[in-house]
């Protein structure tokens, strides 16, 4: 299986956006310009939903990616910080928290591909796991929703307390 793993690895790498965009820096000379890039790029983000999966982008596909019962906790963690860094390479950030188990976090970072995600040149799209509603977060007893104070407002059931 390890071969197959430096296999993927250098797919993943492969995948890096090389060449990364020209942040919209500004000077004297072409601040105009500048300021009216980045405010069409703010508009097209507001108002259209992504197109495509970050498959789409990235030409990985998720059946390349081994189920996580296959892989050691070393082969996931490496296959996962290579996924990462190629988000990275592509403006994007995900939320998960630090001391999420390596087979949830290696799922979670590989449920990307499927999701639509909208390529920005001058900042990062971030993709959250969680939408800070305990009952339904993925993260279980990792659960970032603790650290907020927002887990104490639910029972056992997930039924809010009324607070």
């Amino acid at each position: 299986m390890q071969s197959y793993i430096n296999h993927l690895l250098s797919d993943i790498a492969e995948a890096c956006r090389d060449e990364q965009p020209d942040t919209y820096a500004i000077s004297a000379e072409n601040d105009v310009e500048a300021i009216e890039r980045y405010f069409e790029e703010v508009e097209r983000w507001l108002e259209n939903e992504p197109e495509h999966d970050f498959s789409y982008y990235s030409g990985l596909q998720k059946e390349q990616f081994p189920p996580a019962e296959k892989l050691t906790n070393e082969q996931m963690e490496s296959v996962s910080l290579a996924f990462e860094k190629l988000l990275f390479t592509w403006n994007i950030g995900v939320e998960i928290p630090e001391k999420l188990p390596a087979a949830q976090k290696y799922n979670l970072l590989i449920s990307v591909l499927e999701k639509k995600v909208a390529i920005v040149e001058n900042g990062f799209e971030t993709i959250e796991f969680c939408s800070y509603d305990p009952p339904s977060c993925p993260f279980n007893e990792w659960c970032t929703c603790k650290e907020l104070g927002l887990k104490d407002h639910f029972d056992d059931e997930g039924e809010e307390d009324g607070c």
